[in-house]
């Protein structure tokens, strides 16, 4: 096809805009639920507001929770497990997200506290290992919190981009892990005064008796130990925070905790153990992860998440047996980084089984599920078009369907072109409209909008063909954010072109059937290659 300056749905845009982008996404629940991006896009010009709502951001992203109601309800439960664990959360998320406007980051990242969660988990760490150390409110302590948590920022900026760019996923809480391990091996193994600890330790000995009432209180307490918090009541407000942004992550995590509970079981931790939720929080976040954070949730991706939870709590004694036993190191969320992000390379390699999330569209489980219902219907409907025009069928399909009162609002603008009312578009047409309109376009973009669009090639456009085309540009624009979002991370190749294996892996995670040989010869008869880049296969969604 003919290389354009503008894309083809830009230039159909020049001819008639929707009043609205009508959304198919179901309403949330009430207006706190979800990532609450209106609350960005208000804050942006208030400095002091916006600071507040990356902290707050940040802190709820470490359970992947982008909402800052979520994150102040997980900060007053920090402070009710104890006075310095939630000033020291406080200020290590403060931290890194200071240490990441300082660096001049990307604010949008910033924004959606992306360079907070790490911080605060350091604060969280060195705060929980302190009271049992030296005591809480000293001063050593709360400058490495800064120091550490600063970092993790660091970190995120060289080997949180490296990592993301080679292995295309998230490094999750990776940054945490080190700079937490790395602080402790400093103040474990060099002589210094200043910093002492408690014991850290897990027990992998098997006795005791199994208390159901006591497994079930411990649910919640695996919610809290995300942040290395053990009381029943702070792990309760945490998994509400949890439903606030996301009811079905929070079902999720519980789903992901209880097979953690099970694996300790079978290995036969003792129940102690267990009851304090630290055989369920890794669980708890990597059922998460698969299940509706960085792919579309639905059962598949359910049943990943489980199988991702249940290794990650087998795990842990193996991570223990190499850092807790001889080094007297925390498994921390190890286990959780390690076997999720094998998870990811395990999807990728595996046939279509789930639909991927691409990083920047990131949100919640429910809008991803909306996303992902969108883009299905593009592509199973882009299905369909190849099929009606390899059969000879109409392919007038959304025109044909449309009621009276669409046909009536197209021929309404169809008539304000039509200048001669011969039923007909001439390019000329088309530009006095334009020009008439204040949308001027350029003539070689006119006679290829004409050249396209007129697939009777009379050289003129009727009004079906009209309609039709402006119909399904009006569904595309509608669902343009969602497709976009759903459709990247299928480019496997990174090459900006998309392959006829990389538009079967589309169709099949939506449930169709892949290309027959009939279909790739139309596209490549379209695109006349065996791969199209992004405005090329736009266009075969408008013209198909």
């Amino acid at each position: 096809m003919k290389k354009q300056s503008l894309a083809l749905q830009e230039i159909i845009s020049r001819i008639t805009v929707p009043a609205e982008q009508i959304s198919e996404r179901s309403p949330s629940l009430w207006y706190g639920q979800g990532t609450m991006h209106g609350l960005n896009q208000r804050w942006e010009n208030q400095p002091s507001l916006d600071f507040i709502n990356y902290n707050l951001r940040g802190v709820g992203q470490v359970i992947f929770a982008n909402n800052p109601l979520s994150g102040l309800l997980i900060l007053l439960a920090l402070f009710i497990q104890s006075p310095w664990i939630g000033l020291m959360s406080l200020v290590g998320v403060v931290s890194s997200t200071v240490t990441a406007i300082a660096l001049k980051l990307d604010r949008d990242k910033i924004r959606n506290g992306l360079f907070g969660y790490n911080g605060i988990l350091v604060g969280a760490a060195l705060a929980t290992f302190g009271l049992s150390g030296n005591g809480g409110w000293n001063f050593w302590w709360a400058l490495a919190v800064i120091i550490f948590s600063a970092l993790t920022t660091v970190m995120m900026k060289t080997f949180g981009v490296w990592w993301a760019t080679t292995f295309r996923c998230a490094p999750l809480t990776m940054p945490f892990n080190i700079a937490t391990l790395l602080f402790l091996s400093l103040v474990m193994f060099l002589p210094q005064p200043l910093f002492k600890l408690g014991e850290t330790t897990i027990d992998v000995t098997s006795v005791s008796t199994i208390e159901v009432p006591q497994l079930l209180a411990s649910l919640p307490i695996g919610y809290g130990q995300v942040f290395l918090a053990d009381k029943f009541i702070v792990g309760s407000l945490i998994l509400l925070a949890v439903a606030i942004f996301s009811p079905f992550g929070a079902t999720v995590g519980l789903v992901g905790e209880i097979l953690g509970v099970v694996a300790a079981l079978i290995l036969g931790i003792v129940p102690e153990d267990i009851n304090t939720g630290l055989w369920g929080y890794n669980s708890v976040l990597s059922a998460m992860a698969i299940s509706g954070i960085f792919y579309v949730p639905n059962l598949r991706s359910f049943l990943f998440g489980a199988g991702c939870a249940f290794f990650s709590a087998f795990s842990i004694p193996i991570l223990a047996i190499i850092l807790t036993k001889p080094f007297g190191l925390p498994v921390l969320t190890l286990p959780f980084c390690i076997v999720t992000i094998g998870f990811f390379a395990l999807l990728r390699r595996l046939p279509p089984a789930v639909a991927p999330v691409a990083l920047h569209a990131v949100t919640s489980p429910e809008e991803h599920r909306q996303l992902y219902l969108a883009a299905k219907d593009t592509i199973s409907n882009f299905h369909h078009q190849l099929e009606a025009a390899i059969s000879g069928q109409s392919t007038n399909f959304m025109f044909d369907k449309a009621p009276d009162s669409i046909k009536g609002d197209l021929r309404y603008v169809f008539d304000a072109i039509d200048i001669d009312r011969n039923g007909e578009l001439s390019n000329q047409e088309l530009a006095t409209y334009l020009v008439g309109a204040d949308r001027i376009t350029s003539d070689d973009e006119l006679i290829y909008l004409l050249n396209v669009v007129d697939r009777d090639h009379r050289g003129k456009i009727d009004f079906e063909e009209f309609g039709e085309l402006i119909l399904r540009h009006r569904r595309l624009m509608m669902e343009y954010d969602a497709f976009m979002a759903y459709f990247l991370p299928t480019d496997a190749e990174e090459n900006d072109r998309i392959s006829i294996k990389e538009m079967n892996v589309a169709l099949t995670n939506v449930g169709e059937l892949p290309l027959t040989r009939e279909e790739i010869n139309l596209l490549q008869q379209r695109t006349s290659s065996r791969s199209f880049t992004w405005h090329q296969f736009v266009e075969l969604l408008l013209l198909t």
